[in-house]
């Protein structure tokens, strides 16, 4: 898992696994239809179509992957459970208030491209954390 406290402003802003010159136009997103066998395909931010995590990257959290939450406000959210998504940065600090998953303590997460809010980063008290990201702000490419 990538690490969730390295500075935020390292890993907005940068698609997973390289980085580009900030004053370079931004790529056209790939289409899956053009990638080959053996690339790797991401779900991508609803709003601006950055990579932020692969389905390969689900994971099972208290028996299922998927998870309706309500928080204080009354808002539901309807999260999935991923591994890892390297385009999902970590802001704010980690909390313990209102914790969805006990002895877990929780930061935000945000698109690393476009900043909208992806969900939220759930940390242990010891050994790799998971990310709860909110199921309708992700999609899927083309195929």
């Amino acid at each position: 898992m990538p690490a969730v406290d390295t500075p935020i402003v390292q890993r907005l802003r940068e698609p997973p696994g390289r980085s580009r010159d900030p004053r370079a136009p931004e790529p056209e997103p790939e289409a899956a239809a053009d990638l080959s066998p053996d690339e790797e395909v991401y779900l991508l931010c609803r709003d601006c179509l950055h990579p932020v995590t692969r389905p390969a990257d689900r994971i099972n959290v208290q028996g299922r992957h998927a998870h309706t939450f309500a928080n204080p406000h009354g808002l539901v959210f309807e999260i999935g459970c991923f591994q890892t998504a390297p385009g999902c940065g970590a802001v704010g600090p980690a909390s313990a208030e209102f914790t969805w998953f006990p002895g877990h303590r929780w930061r935000v997460g945000l698109c690393a491209a476009c900043l909208v809010h992806l969900g939220w980063v759930f940390l242990p008290e010891a050994g790799a954390g998971f990310f709860g990201l909110i199921l309708d702000r992700l999609v899927e490419p083309p195929r």
